[in-house]
């Protein structure tokens, strides 16, 4: 086996951890996106203090436990995949540091809202938890579709040589010679609709837009598990007014997506021994590559091996089924029905995505050769082997107690629980 490395290490510990990274990422997306949405709604619940506290209690007991998922999820993907948390995490270092700021700022808010009586000091806290909230899911969905149409790096063996040290840099290509960037370059071009490409420029802001909307309709559902009369009704109808942009638009993105010429990537270089390497190495012959060339569009679901094909079909088929279902279940007004579509919708689009994108982990504009897949970018075998067996022992765990929680907290929310909480002098939000 080449590199040293086993079949153990190149067919089941590497593919194994890509979904347990994929799925620690959509248990954040999935946990933390609606309390994301909640927050985002808080001032458009009503205008009067009680209406906006039964939106925060919500979700006051789990908030800062699903933002757990967080850091869980950039630890599996620093431990697992370095290269992938280097490059990423190292090159967008900035819109990194916009999220962990609204986070942060967005805590304040939960914790410093309620210290004061002032209707004027409370309406600040309320917004500020509603704009950071929003900048959270934005970034994170134009980041989701940065990756997907792929990041600006070069593999510096490649560009320095063999004896370089093995990496990904960050940098533009101008008259044939590479230059690395600024960090605040690297942050722009994340929000830049022209780069690579018009085409591709537009797809990453609307992934961003689409998943800024899908937050807000999954944390509406929550309110609708949340709450009862008028302001269950009022979670509901965001739900349906919502609903048709939120579907209109992930269909126009996933179309515009597919067809567009943002997702083709191909081997740049001209160099038959580095596509043989390439190929031989960082794909391990995967099928997929086809004629040394290898596009989005290919490994979309079509001329990717069929087992990943069928997979990727029936995940997005149950994304379908998710956002058919929300609609539906708000309609007749059943709380559950449409907080678990969500949940389906949610699991099903991310979990395609990742389909999609397999053997890729983050592709590079600058050619396949430069670009990172599960094998040029994962940990050694013995990591990859502790790790899975403190992961047997550590999630059952970490998801039992999380059961358990949600499980305490699950009741419905009134004016009056409020009300006599605060006469009794207990801290609510």
């Amino acid at each position: 086996m080449e590199m040293g490395y086993s079949s153990l290490w190149w067919d089941v510990l590497v593919p194994l951890w890509f979904v347990i990274v994929a799925l620690v990422w959509v248990m954040y997306i999935l946990t933390d996106g609606f309390d994301l949405g909640v927050g985002i709604l808080v001032p458009f619940m009503g205008n009067d203090d009680v209406s906006r506290r039964i939106a925060l209690n919500s979700v006051g007991p789990i908030w800062d436990g699903n933002e757990v998922w967080f850091i869980t999820a950039g630890g599996a993907a620093y431990a697992a995949f370095p290269e992938i948390y280097s490059a990423i995490f190292g090159g967008l270092y900035l819109a990194l540091m916009v999220v962990l700021f609204a986070l942060i700022f967005r805590a304040v808010g939960f914790e410093y809202r309620s210290k004061r009586p002032s209707q004027a000091w409370r309406n600040f806290w309320d917004w500020a938890i509603s704009i950071s909230s929003g900048i959270v899911a934005l970034v994170l969905g134009v980041a989701l579709g940065n990756v997907i149409v792929g990041l600006p790096f070069v593999k510096s063996t490649l560009l320095y040589g063999p004896n370089s040290l093995e990496g990904f840099i960050y940098g533009v290509y101008e008259n044939g010679q590479f230059h690395t960037y600024p960090a605040i370059i690297g942050f722009l071009q994340l929000l830049n609709p022209f780069f690579p490409n018009l085409e591709a420029g537009i797809f990453k802001l609307l992934v961003g837009i689409t998943a800024l909307l899908f937050v807000i309709v999954h944390g509406a559902a929550w309110l609708m598990v949340k709450t009862i009369g008028e302001h269950f009704e009022r979670a509901k109808n965001f739900v349906l007014k919502l609903w048709p942009i939120t579907a209109g638009l992930w269909v126009l993105t996933t179309i515009w997506g597919l067809a567009s010429f943002g997702f083709e990537h191909e081997f740049m270089t001209k160099n038959t021994q580095i596509i043989e390497k390439t190929i031989h190495i960082d794909f391990y012959n995967w099928p997929a590559v086809l004629d040394k060339v290898f596009t989005y569009r290919d490994n979309f679901l079509f001329q990717a091996p069929t087992l990943v094909s069928i997979i990727g079909w029936v995940l997005l088929g149950l994304g379908v089924l998710g956002v058919i279902g929300i609609y539906l279940f708000a309609k007749k007004g059943s709380a559950w029905g449409t907080f678990l579509s969500s949940t389906l919708a949610v699991i099903g689009i991310l979990f395609a995505v990742a389909t999609a994108l397999f053997p890729f982990t983050v592709p590079s504009i600058y050619g396949l050769e430069h670009s990172m897949t599960v094998w040029n970018t994962a940990a050694s075998e013995n990591t990859l082997k502790v790790m899975t067996l403190a992961a047997l022992i550590a999630v059952p765990i970490v998801l039992a107690y999380t059961a358990y929680i949600y499980k305490v907290f699950l009741f419905k929310l009134s004016p009056e629980q409020l009300k006599e909480a605060a006469e009794k002098g207990q801290f609510s939000y």
